[in-house]
């Protein structure tokens, strides 16, 4: 079994950093809307308003979008807007529809495993099937009856959801395993901060959420709580961790995932977890 080592710090979660100077809503739509056309030959990017564009593309197919959860991203760290309009430029739908080649060649040291809500999926299906009614379904599974396991490809130019038509030549329980260990690999080192109430898990920031597939966490003794662990998934990047039977704890938790999920962005769940026979299931009433 692996051990895993955290970083334990004790003390508040927040922290200051030099910050680069915000963008306006106006031009940081502008800006974005110039990026996206130098990589979409053939269509033509409008801005429509503050955070809001329309791509045309050839075929005639508009797609309108809303920037408002990206520039909420990009204002928690204005440093961090390079890797976070790579990412989103990643999710657009590429012109004519998500890519069918059954022969493209598809890396697998780079499939990873992505955490998501059922209401997430549910709306990314809906759009894409009236995008493109014969699209592929996404390659996923389910976690538990509140979450689902979508698998992805990040690589350093970009990270896009697989689908079923993907030629993987694996089992879903070797798909898993597979994602698993590469999410392992690619995981920088996993931080806890927190106090004898709550503690907040950290690892990069994009796949926080991830982490409850990695079992050797959870299951090492290593995270020390006062009962059975109860995580919350609020966000893509923000995991935190009490215990069973710390009132306290599960208030405060309560209280960080209500605010989190308000104020987003990549919001996930208000939904708490508790870790028990190997598996996490739902906690309690919300």
């Amino acid at each position: 079994m692996m051990r895993w080592l955290f970083a334990v710090i004790i003390g508040g979660f927040l922290s200051c950093a030099v910050q680069a100077e915000t963008l306006a809503p106006k031009v940081f739509t502008e800006a974005f809307a110039k990026r996206l056309q130098a990589t979409r030959q053939g269509s033509t990017v409008t801005v429509k308003g503050d955070l809001a564009i329309q791509i045309k593309d050839a075929d005639g197919r508009t797609l309108e979008m809303s920037l408002a959860n990206f520039y909420t991203g990009y204002q928690s760290d204005p440093n961090d807007l390079e890797e976070l309009s790579r990412k989103y430029l990643a999710g657009i739908p590429p012109p004519g529809g998500a890519s069918t080649k059954k022969d493209e060649r598809l890396d697998r040291t780079r499939i990873v495993p992505v955490i998501k809500d059922r209401p997430w999926l549910d709306e990314i299906r809906g759009k894409v099937l009236a995008q493109t009614p014969n699209a592929p379904d996404l390659a996923v599974e389910d976690f538990n009856k509140e979450l689902v396991i979508v698998y992805a490809l990040d690589d350093p130019n970009r990270m896009r959801y697989l689908t079923t038509q993907e030629d993987f030549g694996l089992s879903r329980t070797e798909l898993r395993a597979l994602a698993v260990e590469n999410l392992k690999r690619v995981l920088p080192k996993i931080e806890l901060r927190g106090d004898d109430e709550v503690m907040l898990m950290s690892a990069g920031g994009n796949y926080e959420a991830s982490l409850l597939l990695i079992d050797d966490i959870w299951s090492s003794g290593q995270v020390k709580v006062n009962g059975d662990i109860v995580v919350a998934i609020p966000t893509r990047d923000v995991l935190l961790v009490t215990g069973s039977r710390n009132r306290a704890g599960l208030k405060r938790v309560r209280e960080l995932t209500a605010k989190f999920v308000a104020q987003g962005p990549y919001e996930l769940t208000d939904t708490l977890f508790r870790y028990r026979d190997g598996r996490f299931t739902k906690f309690g009433s919300r």
